[in-house]
């Protein structure tokens, strides 16, 4: 079984890729949605607060994101103190997820900080989807119903597209011009051969 990483910058489609490939048969880790799964976890929750102190915490006892991403993407190593924290525990998760689906010709994670992390090297093939920097911020603002501002932050803390672009085995244009499935199709039959 082939590990495939599927990264782009945010916005860039990376979910709609991935939910072709799943589409195809074949299963996809969203290490995004998975570590704030994780997050919310006691263990982890614990070492949150720890890290951050109690500020970070709603009243329910839940971590506040909202919060949390405030410190975070202003500070470049509150960042770094955070993927400490929970990118071990993804990938851990994702191994024991791996070997649950061992029988799949190739699984693949989607992550958009693939770079960031030592995600990277679990991996034996690395997709990029990649679309233009405007492009981005329009969808990232209408998906998540936040100001250009709020996208540049997030987008200040992941690596230029330019820098990770030449690392990928292959690239998926995604500028609402190209067709995107093709381009899915011939990754899916080069990765099965």
């Amino acid at each position: 079984m082939k590990k495939v990483g599927l990264t782009g910058n945010i916005g860039s489609g990376k979910s709609l890729v991935a939910k072709v490939f799943e589409t195809l048969g074949m299963p996809v880790y969203n290490a995004d949605a998975k570590a704030k799964d994780i997050l919310d976890s006691p263990e982890v929750a614990k070492k949150v607060v720890a890290a951050f102190s109690k500020s970070v915490v709603k009243k329910n006892g839940i971590i506040n994101r909202e919060t949390l991403a405030d410190i975070v993407f202003s500070d470049k190593r509150q960042l770094a103190v955070l993927n400490n924290i929970i990118h071990p525990a993804v990938i851990d998760d994702f191994k024991t997820w791996g070997e649950r689906n061992s029988a799949s010709p190739y699984v693949i994670m989607e992550s958009a900080i693939l770079f960031d992390t030592e995600y990277y090297k679990l991996f034996e093939k690395i997709i990029i989807v990649s679309a233009m920097e405007e492009t981005r911020i329009a969808r990232v603002m209408k998906r998540d119903n936040i100001s250009e501002d709020s996208v540049r932050k997030r987008m200040q803390n992941q690596k230029a597209e330019s820098e990770i672009i030449g690392k990928a085995d292959f690239v998926i244009v995604n500028d609402d011009k190209s067709l995107v499935i093709p381009q899915i199709l011939c990754i899916h039959e080069t990765l099965l051969s």
